[in-house]
């Protein structure tokens, strides 16, 4: 097999008791090591990251660049434009690559290069549990088989679905260099990618797992210690997607697609207004109006999106929620 040299970028904050094992990870690819570079972008980490990393920066095994604190979008951006390798593979820093990863990811690049994009099913690691708790149920359609990138994200959203992302994402990194990523897209980065590199080509599912996610306390996929956390949490990820959905009206994408992100994203904010329990009368209308008039989404979308749910009034959502536990 040709063995192109290849980059990992693992954007970090705050991760030094976890980085480690991502960087180990790599280094136990069965891909020539030689044609492997790491770059870790620290995103103004707080901790002792970078003399968790000294050992690995003064043999040259990682390439370490540092920046105040400006989000993961603009991590991944930075370490993107460091990266000297033909194709990019994002690795978050509380997750790990199993051994094939990164040699069964260049066999499907090299074979074909309309291919922009490869990724796998993760597997989930439960660092509370310390268990294994199986990996993602991919939809067989999907697996082994070149799709187009457009056709594949239109079957996402309609779907309400999204794969593809985070430690499983590879892509050509001649694509991801053309795209210029907002500071503002922030914590949905994965979605942002996945969004921007799908239209330049085509996609594969590798189908079985080669990546494996972290869920743990200190991660944005967990649940904040109390509710003021949470809220914070929750507007910046509203900010976020704020974000992607004017990236998209801005850039042209698919009328189709900015129409189900649209309601995507008025989901999302009404959906914070259930959770924070300040959602009225008020903003059921306009979440309505916004619905009918501008969005007018079909019934599988409708359906999709769960739509109906959050037309229901604030103190029966919250009766019928507390039933339901």
């Amino acid at each position: 097999m040709n063995a192109p040299l290849v980059s990992v970028i693992i954007p970090t904050y705050n991760y030094a008791h976890f980085i480690t094992e991502a960087i180990d990870s790599v280094l136990r690819q069965n891909y020539p090591q030689e044609k492997i570079e790491i770059i870790v972008l620290d995103d103004g980490s707080s901790d002792d990251t970078k003399d968790v990393l000294q050992a690995f920066i003064q043999r040259n095994t990682i390439k370490y660049f540092y920046q105040q604190n400006q989000g993961k979008a603009s991590a991944t951006q930075q370490a993107i434009r460091h990266s000297s390798g033909k194709y990019v593979f994002n690795l978050d820093a509380d997750d790990y690559f199993l051994v094939e990863k990164i040699k069964r990811t260049v066999e499907v690049f090299e074979s074909d290069e309309t291919i922009v994009h490869v990724a796998s099913p993760a597997q989930f690691f439960d660092r509370d549990m310390h268990t294994i708790k199986g990996a993602e149920g991919l939809p067989p359609a999907i697996l082994g088989v070149k799709t187009d990138g457009i056709q594949l994200l239109k079957y996402f959203y309609r779907n309400n679905i999204l794969y593809g992302g985070g430690s499983t994402f590879a892509a050509k990194a001649s694509v991801l260099k053309q795209i210029n990523i907002p500071a503002a897209v922030d914590m949905y980065i994965d979605e942002f990618l996945i969004l921007t590199v799908f239209s330049y080509g085509k996609s594969f599912f590798i189908d079985q797992p080669l990546s494996v996610w972290s869920a743990h306390k200190f991660n944005y996929s967990g649940k904040a210690q109390n509710a003021l956390q949470q809220s914070a949490k929750e507007r910046r990820l509203l900010g976020s997607s704020a974000a992607v959905l004017d990236y998209i009206k801005q850039n042209n994408f698919d009328s189709s697609l900015v129409k189900i992100y649209t309601l995507k994203n008025s989901n999302r904010q009404i959906a914070f207004k259930e959770t924070e329990r300040t959602k009225s009368l008020k903003d059921i209308f306009r979440y309505a109006r916004e619905i009918i008039f501008n969005i007018r989404p079909n019934w599988n979308l409708i359906k999709n999106y769960h739509v109906l749910n959050r037309f229901i009034p604030l103190s029966l959502y919250l009766f019928l929620k507390r039933i339901a536990k």
